[in-house]
């Protein structure tokens, strides 16, 4: 409790506890004496299948969950219950052999199906988990040259197999069938999921956004920026908060259909914020672009959204980026983040007694991205804010040259770039009164800033940090 948020806590307590109850009392009210050996195991099997269904909702990317808690924070959930169903349901297996045929295929099919599925999502999707052990991430890049990250989304849509094989399996067992209002909200939850996962996924294809490749250029080794641009009728619909990331994909480009999430490196509209790609980019496209497919492309006004990324190629989709080109077509869904709501809870808590809080910005690598656009966004000479960022050479920094500058000319801010890991004696001094502390980078990383961090007294409700675990 003293290592997450309150908001992360409740989440928690929600999903594991608060959800399975009227499942469980339904079950309990209407279960007949004649199997009551069986209840025990029954109520595991029921409690695995609810964490299921909410994994799968997890999975649809709510984002009442997202301003909540954080995406990042709540695809660590959705991977967790996962875990946690497989070992339930294997251990109402064991205490439940299938009495039937159609009882035990229907319930191992499922189960083998939807544990096949976390396995190949933790070796794929799971970077705390590849992070921890190098044999993983060895594995991982040599299947990742046979199987694509679109196969990988598609592989991961079998959970709604999974399930309905499992529902199928509880439909047949004659004795829970007969409870009658367990049957009706066991029903009413699977059809409200499957639909919720439906409609999200039709709502995301049917209104993303529609923008154009305006430049890409290389930032550092493996490194590419690349800058998205709108038409000016999209000013008013789109908008996005400093630290936010997208999911963007690129329907004319081979292999890049699936959307892939990235960080944004600004923000729009900010009236403080300053873009370092809009810096030294190419301005939008002339009017009325011509692209090599013969496609004609309505120009944005030059105040048009830009959207700006800086992405490493570490799969086969990243690797892509830098072959695209301008006026490639992008879809984006709208996008996701709570780096500036944790700002603005702060600043509203603190309103009345320090105004507006400091802010601590710890980055490390190309996890640096979404601190940009907080840095440029909250530095706004006023406010105190202490921006470090951390590579393993040299050469892996991205946008020096503008950050050392945005440092120089803004009051009140420091920024200091160091090419080494991040310990003790560089973070300790960085530690103040009301402070808040946003980390973003390697998994490893992180962990050993917010272990530093939480020896020297700082709240876990002062910390926050995104961890891209699934």
């Amino acid at each position: 409790m003293k290592r997450i948020t309150s908001n992360i806590a409740l989440a928690w307590a929600v999903v594991l506890f608060i959800i399975p109850l009227p499942f469980l009392a339904t079950l309990v009210a209407g279960f007949p004496a004649l199997y009551s050996d069986a209840l025990f195991g029954a109520e595991l099997g029921v409690v695995a299948y609810t964490w299921m269904l909410a994994a799968v909702y997890l999975a649809c990317r709510p984002r009442w969950v997202d301003r909540t808690v954080g995406l990042p924070h709540m695809y660590m959930i959705h991977g967790v219950l996962a875990i946690l169903a497989i070992i339930l349901a294997f251990l109402h297996q064991s205490l439940l052999p299938g009495a039937g045929a159609l009882i035990g295929l229907t319930g191992h099919a499922g189960l083998y199906l939807f544990m096949a599925v976390a396995v190949w999502s933790l070796v794929f999707m799971a970077s705390w988990l590849t992070a921890k052990f190098p044999l993983l991430a060895h594995i991982k890049r040599g299947l990742e040259r046979v199987f694509r990250h679109e196969m990988s989304v598609w592989l991961h849509r079998l959970n709604l197999v999974a399930i309905a094989l499992i529902a199928l399996h509880v439909h047949v067992i004659d004795y829970i069938a007969s409870i009658k209002p367990f049957i009706f909200l066991f029903d009413a939850a699977t059809i409200a999921v499957f639909a919720y996962y439906v409609w999200s996924s039709v709502n995301r294809r049917a209104f993303a956004l529609r923008g154009w490749v305006a430049s890409v250029r290389p930032l550092a080794d493996r490194v590419t920026e690349l800058r998205v641009t709108f038409g000016s009728g999209d000013r008013e619909q789109i908008r996005w908060n400093p630290g936010d990331f997208a999911f963007i994909a690129f329907p004319g480009k081979r292999g890049m259909h699936e959307f892939h999430p990235f960080s944004l490196t600004n923000a729009y509209p900010s009236p403080n914020s300053t873009s370092f790609a809009a810096a030294r980019t190419p301005g939008p496209m002339a009017a009325n672009t011509s692209t090599a497919n013969g496609t004609v492309l309505t120009t944005p006004h030059p105040d048009a959204p830009v959207m700006s990324f800086a992405i490493r190629a570490d799969g086969d989709f990243t690797a892509r980026i830098a072959s695209l080109k301008p006026g490639d077509v992008v879809r984006v869904v709208p996008p996701y983040g709570r780096y500036a709501e944790f700002i603005k809870e702060h600043d509203r808590t603190h309103d009345n007694t320090h105004g507006t809080v400091p802010l601590v910005l710890i980055g490390g690598g190309i996890g640096i991205t979404p601190l940009l656009g907080v840095l440029t966004t909250y530095a706004d000479g006023a406010r105190p804010v202490d921006f470090l960022y951390t590579a393993r050479s040299e050469r892996d920094f991205i946008y020096r040259d503008e950050l050392e500058q945005f440092g120089r000319t803004t009051p009140s801010t420091r920024i200091r770039l160091m090419a080494q890991r991040p310990d003790e004696a560089i973070i300790a001094p960085m530690i103040r009164p009301h402070a808040i502390y946003l980390i973003a980078g390697p998994q490893p990383m992180m962990e050993a800033v917010r272990a530093i961090l939480f020896s020297h007294g700082v709240a876990a409700d002062d910390i926050y940090y995104e961890p891209f675990a699934m």
